[in-house]
């Protein structure tokens, strides 16, 4: 599925007056946990990148089910989506040939690059600032679903190009 002109725009999300997406995952025993990310790209229109720097349990359920769900909630915009695909994690010492789901690892990693140098620490408020922004991956997701979750649309697929503001 590509994303979106719309889509790609919510999702540039650092910054002043910017949303959190939400990253969910699931144990292979159906335990979930979510994680709210504000550090996310979108690349070749299909992928969500969102920088893994401390997401231990995450990590594990994605060894056991790569199915994810990223929700993005901007009421006062009406972007109300939730986004649905196999999910990884890619880190540097991966093979640079590795691929997942037709994206290659060392592409996606040279174009995410280091997150603490792309993207200034300073837009992370002060009371939630880590002592040391430290990334040690990139989340990738392949967008294969999207759903909208506004109240009048709740649950409806939608298709990326289809979406207008």
């Amino acid at each position: 599925m590509k994303l979106g002109r719309e889509v790609q725009e919510a999702l540039k999300i650092v910054g002043a007056g910017g949303a959190v997406v939400y990253l969910t995952t699931s144990s292979a025993a159906g335990k979930p946990n979510t994680v709210g990310e504000r550090f996310v790209a979108v690349y070749r229109d299909e992928y969500i990148l969102i920088a893994e720097m401390f997401a231990q349990k995450t990590r594990v359920n994605l060894n056991e089910n790569p199915r994810s769900v990223i929700t993005l909630a901007h009421p006062l915009k009406g972007r109300n989506w939730a986004f649905v695909g196999p999910t990884t994690i890619l880190q540097e010492g991966h093979d640079p040939d590795h691929a997942f789901e037709g994206a290659k690892a060392s592409e996606v990693l040279e174009e995410w690059g280091d997150w603490a140098l792309k993207e200034p620490p300073s837009e992370v408020p002060p009371d939630i600032r880590p002592p040391a922004l430290v990334q040690r991956g990139v989340i990738i997701m392949k967008v294969k679903e999207m759903y909208d979750f506004s109240p009048e649309h709740a649950g409806q697929p939608l298709k990326g190009a289809e979406v207008t503001e």
